[in-house]
């Protein structure tokens, strides 16, 4: 009969006052387990480590394989999921909180984080907004992409600034420009009034003449007309009239530059690998 030897690790139970503490270890004499520890592992070569139990998640909102979300559950998810990628899991440590499966990743973006840098090239996940094809992406990009509401092409943040989009404004669309053209309705609401005189009324003074009186026929005729007398008359004082007149700006209708000082930068979107 063939015998395996295997190592035995030697397990060690200190129990003070009902509360216990192990450790865990290969050494030939351990030392004392650490007193704030309830569970201690060694390793003589500190060659070695904790083995996680592994399984294959399905998504984040789904508890299986185990049959419901318990709080505290650590595991090592060896699958990679193909729901959406909001839910997606792959292969790493995660943790449940009791309602869901979150990855133990360091600092890792969310899908959609925007952020500023000065490369201009994508990398790691990140995407510049350059208004690109979605089609020229790599396919888990493009369907993270389509499920952030994004639609045929990444936006193009060149010479643009960016706000938070109000209920009518489509995500990642470009809306209004760096330059605006005044019209009059952008002008000061002002009237401005001139007077050439403070009345109107006014009367044209002139000589007639011709108002002698006209001769018999029974009479030696010096003058048919008699054009010796004048008389002064004037015209009606109904003269009261407006004056009218325009005044060129001098302008050519260039539009001004609304944009502030700024920091010129690359914009990017984190889509993943």
């Amino acid at each position: 009969m063939k015998f395996s030897t295997f190592k035995i690790l030697f397990l060690v139970i200190l129990c003070n006052n009902l509360n216990a503490q192990v450790l865990i270890s290969d050494e030939a004499n351990p030392a004392a387990i650490n007193s704030d520890a309830m569970l201690e592992l060694r390793t003589q070569t500190n060659a070695k480590g904790l083995l996680l139990p592994k399984v294959g998640l399905t998504a984040t909102n789904i508890s299986s394989p185990l049959p419901s979300h318990f709080e505290g559950m650590i595991v090592y998810n060896t699958a990679t999921s193909s729901t959406s990628s909001l839910t997606a899991v792959t292969p790493g440590i995660y943790y449940n909180d009791g309602t869901a499966w979150y990855k133990m990743d360091a600092n890792l973006p969310s899908f959609g984080d925007i952020k500023y840098a000065n490369i201009s090239s994508d990398h790691e996940g990140w995407y510049l907004l350059d208004g690109r094809q979605l089609s020229s992406l790599s396919s888990n990009a493009q369907l993270n992409a389509t499920n952030l509401g994004l639609s045929g092409i990444l936006p193009n943040t060149a010479d643009t600034f960016l706000k938070s989009k109000d209920t009518s404004e489509t995500l990642g669309s470009i809306v209004s420009n760096n330059m605006v053209t005044l019209i009059k309705d952008n002008l000061p609401n002002e009237s401005y009034t001139a007077n050439v005189n403070s009345a109107g009324t006014h009367n044209h003074p002139f000589l007639d003449r011709g108002v002698g009186t006209l001769v018999s026929g029974e009479s030696s005729v010096t003058n048919v007309l008699d054009d010796n007398n004048t008389t002064t008359r004037t015209t009606s004082t109904d003269g009261a009239h407006t004056h009218t007149f325009t005044l060129n700006s001098g302008g050519s209708d260039t539009p001004l530059n609304i944009t502030p000082k700024y920091l010129a930068t690359n914009i990017f979107i984190y889509l993943g690998k």
